[in-house]
């Protein structure tokens, strides 16, 4: 069987995701799960979480959304509702009760959704102070890396435009679009590779899938931000025209406790853009 087969799990809901999950460091390890954003992979974060070294002290989990990667597209409509509850079996599937989250673009609804749902499920567990072996509950805590909110009349129209394209024309049509838009100058002029690395993510997406998350991203409503209990920390990208300072600013005031960090000379794809500010800030962030 092939490495990337066996990371294909069926969950409680029959749907069949890729997941990639690293070993408990310890038993009083925390966990860390990584969500990606639309027409992307658990690759988005390769760089970033290896120059974090968090999975030396954390285990971490990463996976395909349904129709996204390496998951196959399933039989049931995609909504924020649905990929929250993905999480949910996820979570249930691996054993784990409490998980940190972090979360890039439109996973940010799914991460702020599951954790207004599910607020026991969202949390830090770390060693307590010397010697005691068991793990103790010091904070709710998530990231979230360029955070979206639900899309004006005029921005659902487009995605399902997209949604529209896709199927008709294939990624091919609206890679370049989303690259330019989605990139800063200063990625454009000096990363090339950065940019080759966002087709290689969009490119080999299901058709169906992508078209599938631009619907429920047309569709999606706001999770009521004020229950978001979670210690949260929003990355932003100063050349970043989807999560804005100004949609930023409205998550920081609504949330409980939310701090953000701006990143100069980035776009939207932050953790392709600059990969070692990202694991940095998510070093610092996860430190115990």
């Amino acid at each position: 069987m092939d490495s990337k087969d066996s990371k294909i799990t069926l969950l409680a809901s029959q749907k069949r995701l890729f997941i990639d999950a690293t070993p408990l460091p310890s038993p009083t390890s925390a966990t860390v799960v990584f969500l990606h954003g639309l027409g992307s992979s658990t690759t988005f974060y390769e760089a970033s979480l290896a120059l974090s070294g968090l999975a030396a002290t954390h285990q971490t989990i990463r996976y395909d959304f349904d129709g996204h990667g390496l998951s196959p597209v399933s039989g049931e409509a995609v909504s924020i509702d649905s990929l929250v509850e993905d999480l949910r079996e996820v979570l249930d599937a691996l054993g784990v009760e409490r998980a940190g989250i972090v979360a890039h673009s439109m996973s940010g609804l799914v991460a702020s959704t599951f954790a207004a749902r599910y607020p026991s499920r969202v949390s830090k567990l770390c060693a307590y102070p010397r010697f005691l072996p068991l793990p103790q509950l010091l904070t709710s805590f998530a990231v979230l890396i360029g955070p979206v909110k639900a899309m004006p009349p005029a921005g659902a129209a487009a995605m399902l435009a997209r949604a529209s394209t896709v199927r008709t024309s294939g990624l091919s049509a609206i890679v370049y679009a989303v690259i330019a838009a989605g990139t800063s100058p200063e990625t454009k002029l000096s990363s090339l590779l950065s940019l080759a690395l966002i087709r290689a993510l969009v490119l080999p997406t299901p058709v169906e899938g992508y078209a599938r998350a631009c619907e429920a991203l047309a569709k999606a409503t706001d999770p009521d931000w004020s229950k978001v209990e979670a210690e949260t920390l929003i990355i932003g990208g100063a050349a970043d025209y989807l999560s804005s300072k100004e949609v930023i600013g409205v998550l920081v005031e609504e949330m409980q406790k939310a701090r953000t960090v701006e990143l100069k000379g980035v776009g939207h794809w932050h953790a392709v853009e600059a990969p070692e500010k990202v694991g940095e800030l998510l070093r610092e962030f996860f430190e115990v």
